[in-house]
């Protein structure tokens, strides 16, 4: 999940700006560099975000909403943030050490062929806990997965055609960790 990591250096901070209840103005601009930051995909789902997609300021720890900043902070689909999973995983340690923000890719690994993430070690339970708690399996997400990839092997024999075909149509970079995997491609010129 290559957009739950934060900067130091992000605009968000520069500006200082902060989720304002009843303040659409604001919000609208923080949605906006999230989205900017995010390369324009859902944190959660990396779907990449098309223009009519309903889009939210996401509070990763909603108990301290309103109380928050910018590391509780994401631009994600609307639909994706309704999986998460917020009163069952109340309290979990990941809210407070945010693991996902520096280590994802080192306890968190995708599954190639199975299109699925699972915790790198068996033992890791707050990292199966956090990909529980936001959703990465769920069903809806992982069968929207399965079939965007599945159309792309498909239509493409050869994956170097398909770098190709992202330049012209970034929409189609929907689940670019899956598509990185499957593919064996690096499409880090479309998220760096």
């Amino acid at each position: 999940m290559k957009f739950l990591s934060k900067t130091a250096d992000s605009n968000i901070l520069k500006q200082g700006l902060t989720y304002l209840s009843g303040n659409a103005e604001n919000n609208a601009i923080l949605r906006n560099l999230l989205l900017k930051e995010q390369k324009n995909f859902c944190a959660y789902t990396e779907k990449y975000i098309d223009h009519l997609d309903s889009v939210e300021v996401e509070h990763f720890n909603s108990s301290i909403k309103y109380n928050d900043d910018y590391y509780n902070y994401y631009a994600v689909l609307r639909r994706a943030n309704l999986y998460k999973k917020d009163e069952q995983y109340k309290g979990e340690t990941f809210f407070d050490n945010l693991f996902f923000q520096t280590d994802f890719e080192s306890r968190i690994q995708f599954l190639s062929g199975d299109l699925v993430y699972e915790e790198t070690n068996p033992d890791d339970t707050e990292a199966r806990n956090f990909i529980d708690f936001i959703g990465l399996n769920y069903y809806d997400v992982y069968e929207d997965r399965k079939n965007h990839i599945n159309r792309l092997k498909d239509i493409f024999s050869n994956p170097e055609d398909l770098v190709g075909y992202f330049r012209k149509h970034k929409e189609e970079l929907k689940f670019i960790t899956a598509i990185e995997v499957e593919f064996e491609l690096d499409l880090s010129e479309f998220y760096r």
